[in-house]
């Protein structure tokens, strides 16, 4: 079943990044696209991390004793909530035009979820 989870987690990461961000991005206005972000990337985030606690309870009721899965999967719990806690400052960068801020923030956030990506699908592989 954790194979599922970590699958479950590297298409919900796709989806976002390459089919319903670009879509919004094109055809909504920018205030229409930054609401609809607003409302969209937080349920993301929680998606996430959701799938990350599905995959260690997984694990630990398949008693694996896999600990490069536990990590990963601890890491897909992690990194998403992280970028959920930083939303609040990713959107109050952007409302008082604080660009450098949010480039920061922005970046951590892909960075970590592009570390959950390669991290399941190397799951895959454990």
């Amino acid at each position: 079943m954790q194979y599922y989870f970590a699958g479950l987690s590297v298409g919900l990461i796709l989806l976002q990044t390459s089919i319903i961000a670009p879509s919004l991005a094109k055809t909504l206005s920018r205030e229409q696209f930054g609401v609809s972000i607003r409302a969209i990337w937080p349920k993301f985030f929680l998606l996430l991390a959701g799938s990350g606690i599905a995959t260690l309870a997984s694990l630990w009721w398949n008693s694996s004793t896999n600990t490069t899965q536990f990590a990963l999967a601890a890491c897909t719990a992690v990194f998403p909530a992280i970028c959920y806690g930083i939303i609040p400052a990713t959107n109050r960068a952007t409302d008082t035009g604080n660009d450098a801020l949010f480039k920061k923030l922005h970046v951590v956030s892909v960075l970590l979820t592009v570390a959950v990506l390669f991290g399941n699908i190397g799951f895959l592989f454990t």
